[in-house]
């Protein structure tokens, strides 16, 4: 999982990604505005369909609704005529004034039998309606038979004599609606396209779930009968909704109830004008997502161009001058002004930085020298001093006088051959005991008398040990003092023996042992008590050094200096110079 989240960071990290990142936040916002205005365009013209669904529908209902209330109204007329002859005249006059408009004015009795009938097309189902009235039903409902729906109107009038039985005027006429006969005349809402019946088909509902069409004359294809059933169910469903709208494809359908206790399906199809709305909208779809396309790739090309290229420019630039020390600003005025500005900037940091550091190289230089010039001269004095104390004991008159200036002489000669150890060049160096301790004990046999050298032998263990400088030179003066004291006193009367030298550091303590078979303090005390000169030598470096000074008589005299040490700098990565050819 951290890998992935790592991973999915990187694609980020970039210049390119986020300035990717930035143009799309700024890009997408717009393009989600458009797209939800192009969507509600898409919807408002997938609504069209059902609007004028909507409308037809609500048409076909006031036709019906004007037809029964001019046929009623016109019986209201005929209510006023009583005598037989008066009603045959009306009839007649009713039918001449509607131009035909009712295949049938008819009389009937209360068990519906015919009185009196008056046709006006030759339409047998017309008599059928008569023969089928009851009277008792509603004054007007639609009725469908052999396919063609009929409304029919039943009206009672006062009787031609009294005590005769009540009769009911009936009037029937051809239900044929067609959207084109108001299709100059009105249209669903204003400024919008038509009603025509090439795109409008319109069926009365029965209750089996059979279709019977407004239009006799049209011609018009059926829905499906998965699709009247499917929206019968849902005005069962909802029965509170006076409309039930379905979109199935291209095609919208609305069915709704008339006010007879019938229902009518519409059927809704393109119009041509629509389809070539929908294709300019996608039309519009495709030039919004191109343009869209092509702005984000200028504003990624310019912003390669413009951004990305300079930075790469720039960056390859300061990793020449990371490798070769050297920066070249190669800015040019196709770059924008603020990287011309950064790369120039950077150049005179450069330039200031590369004179500076060489500045401090030269005053580097010239420290070095004065360091390499004072340890020489350091040496050189050391030599010069050394040579004086032989010069003067050679002089000395008095043995005393010259064993002193013979000891104070090894003493300048150990810490002369020390300097140039430890100061290699212009450099601190530790200070590795296995290297310098066998230097050490042949200088400090060199020193000692002819006979004595012959006697006594100095074995060494370096132990590995590395000296920082800072212990260095006090170690080295505590081994030097105890072993001159002990070849010049440890064996008097021509004895023979062996003295032992061992370094070992734990834990960062390092412990300094030096045993012989001398089987006194002697070699300390230098042939005095405990407060001549060597041993408060040996005791003044102890305490410098911070360490513990023993000694030990038994079998021979043995020495015990430990104390705390750090870690050397080669531990540290310091580099360990080597040792070079000393001379005595």
């Amino acid at each position: 999982m951290v890998s992935f989240l790592i991973e999915i960071r990187s694609l980020f990290d970039s210049v390119r990604s986020r300035m990717a990142i930035v143009i799309m936040g700024s890009v997408l916002p717009v393009a989600a505005l458009e797209a939800l205005l192009i969507w509600q365009d898409y919807v408002r013209l997938n609504e069209t369909g059902t609007q004028r669904g909507e409308f037809a529908l609500s048409e076909l209902g006031k036709y019906l609704e004007s037809e029964a209330f001019r046929t009623e109204s016109m019986l209201g007329q005929i209510d006023q005529t009583a005598d037989n002859a008066s009603l045959r005249r009306f009839l007649l006059l009713a039918q001449a004034a509607s131009k035909g408009r009712y295949c049938l004015l008819a009389v009937v009795d209360e068990a519906g039998n015919l009185l009196d009938a008056l046709t006006g097309a030759d339409d047998t189902n017309c008599f059928v309606a008569a023969r089928d009235i009851r009277p008792a039903t509603a004054p007007a409902h639609l009725w469908m038979y052999q396919d063609r729906p009929y409304l029919r109107i039943v009206q009672e009038f006062p009787a031609a004599e009294e005590g005769n039985g009540k009769r009911f005027i009936v009037a029937v006429q051809s239900v044929a609606w067609d959207p084109s006969a108001f299709d100059s005349a009105s249209s669903f809402h204003e400024g919008a396209e038509k009603v025509s019946s090439k795109s409008l088909s319109a069926w009365f509902v029965m209750e089996d779930g059979s279709l019977v069409s407004v239009c006799p004359r049209c011609v018009w294809a059926s829905p499906a009968a998965e699709m009247v059933a499917k929206a019968r169910k849902a005005a069962r469903n909802h029965y509170d909704r006076m409309r039930i709208e379905e979109r199935i494809g291209s095609r919208s359908y609305v069915y709704g109830s008339l006010g007879y206790g019938d229902s009518a399906l519409i059927e809704v199809r393109q119009l041509p004008e629509e389809r070539r709305a929908l294709f300019l909208l996608i039309g519009w779809i495709m030039m919004v997502g191109i343009l869209l396309a092509a702005g984000l790739s200028g504003v990624m090309v310019a912003g390669r161009r413009l951004v990305i290229e300079p930075l790469n420019q720039l960056t390859h630039d300061v990793e020449t001058w990371m490798r070769k020390g050297k920066y070249e600003n190669i800015a040019d005025s196709r770059m924008p002004q603020e990287f011309r500005k950064l790369s120039g900037a950077f150049g005179t940091a450069t330039w200031r930085l590369a004179h500076r550091e060489a500045e401090l190289e030269a005053a580097l230089m010239h420290q070095k020298r004065l360091v390499a010039e004072i340890h020489h001269r350091v040496k050189n004095n050391l030599q010069i001093v050394g040579s004086l104390l032989s010069l003067q004991a050679n002089r000395a008159s008095g043995s005393d006088v010259r064993m002193a200036l013979l000891a104070a002489r090894n003493r300048v000669r150990i810490l002369s051959m020390l300097q140039r150890l430890l100061y290699v060049g212009d450099e601190l160096a530790d200070l590795s005991m296995t290297e310098f301790l066998p230097a050490l004990t042949q200088q400090i046999q060199r020193s000692a008398p002819e006979d004595v050298r012959r006697r006594v032998t100095i074995e060494e263990d370096a132990g590995g040990v590395m000296l920082s400088p800072d212990i260095a030179t006090p170690v080295v003066l505590i081994i030097a003092e105890v072993l001159l004291n002990a070849l010049n006193h440890g064996f008097p009367d021509e004895r023979s023996g062996t003295v032992r030298v061992s370094l070992s550091q734990a834990n960062d303590v390092m412990t300094l042992t030096i045993e012989g078979d001398d089987d006194s303090t002697t070699a300390l005390q230098g042939g005095g008590d405990e407060g001549e000169f060597g041993l408060q030598l040996v005791r003044g470096f102890v305490r410098q050094i911070g360490g513990k000074l023993r000694i030990e008589e038994g079998a021979g005299l043995r020495v015990v200096v430990t104390c705390p040490v750090k870690g050397s700098r080669r531990d540290e990565g310091g580099e360990l110079l080597p040792i070079r050819e000393m001379r005595s």
